[in-house]
């Protein structure tokens, strides 16, 4: 059964002739019988009772003839949306991190709705660790992301800026004294750090680790606000994104620590599968981010 043969029966059955019906249609006569005996010969039976030049539904032709409204109808809608596709619209799963989502994103996020107010953004937050996964199974669509360049070939990676790390501690902390705090300064320290799979964490234990540089404790905390109010209450030493800290230096309740170890070259980036379909709402959203994030660069 097909759309042309329901939307030729329709038309006959609207005109009351076969004739009338081919010339609306701008088809052949034989065409317009053949398609209705096609249609007749799938279904079993007779829509049309021909008695010389009237014809007339059968009470089969009449049952078909609702079903075949609405078929057609349905089909139009579809084609009709399906053309409207280029509307942003429908909902975006974007995977960040808790200090990129608080301090860089909502500008962006504003931009965004602005732009695309049939869009509905669902934020997940999550240990760094597990993104990669979250987009290899498209439980997310994208991903801001905090870590050294990420370079994997099944993954699009755009480096939007270098995000400036703090290693902080209360103001009366001993190492705040010093002009120069490298990792071997660190040995013997407790440290106050975001949890188990974070990048920037895992790239601030590989310096020490490097150097030698033991804590005498760690402690893992899922909560940048946490890691602040225990730091500041002489609980050890943190390591943050800067930006998050900025108010409580500016207060003296935190101390940033003059690091003089190697740089933790930190990058934000935006990423996502490579096989992902760009939808108009991904696509317009990853334009609006590289253009105010990341240097006017565009999507290849």
């Amino acid at each position: 059964m097909e759309l042309r043969q329901l939307q030729t029966f329709l038309t006959i059955a609207k005109q009351a002739s076969f004739t009338k019906a081919a010339q609306d249609l701008g088809y052949a006569q034989s065409t317009v019988t053949s398609q209705i005996q096609t249609l007749e010969e799938e279904l079993g039976t007779m829509l049309f009772e021909r008695l010389g030049r009237q014809i007339k539904l059968t009470k089969d032709g009449e049952n078909l003839c609702a079903y075949a409204a609405q078929i057609l109808a349905l089909a139009n809608e579809a084609k009709d949306l399906v053309a409207n596709s280029t509307v942003p619209k429908g909902t975006l799963t974007i995977g960040t991190a808790e200090s990129l989502c608080t301090y860089r994103l909502p500008e962006l996020f504003q931009a965004f709705r602005a732009r695309c107010p049939k869009v509905e953004i669902s934020l997940r937050f999550d240990i760094c660790s597990d993104y990669r996964t979250h987009l290899r199974k498209n439980t997310v669509d994208i991903v801001f992301f905090l870590d050294v360049p990420c370079e994997e070939a099944d993954l699009v990676t755009h480096v939007l800026f270098e995000e400036p790390m703090a290693v902080i501690a209360s103001p009366d902390h001993p190492l705040t004294r010093q002009k120069r705090v490298g990792p071997q300064d660190i040995h013997g320290q407790a440290l106050i750090l975001t949890d188990l799979g974070c990048s920037y964490r895992r790239v601030f234990e590989s310096i020490l680790a490097q150097a030698g540089a033991k804590p005498s404790s760690v402690l893992g905390v899922s909560s940048n606000e946490v890691i602040k109010r225990f730091v500041g209450d002489g609980w050890g030493i943190g390591f943050l994104p800067r930006v998050t800290v900025e108010q409580e230096l500016k207060n003296g309740q935190l101390a940033a620590l003059v690091w003089a170890g190697p740089p933790f070259a930190i990058k934000a980036q935006l990423i996502y599968h490579k096989e992902k379909w760009l939808s108009p709402a991904l696509r317009t959203f990853i334009e609006l981010t590289l253009a105010r994030l990341g240097n006017g660069i565009s999507i290849i």
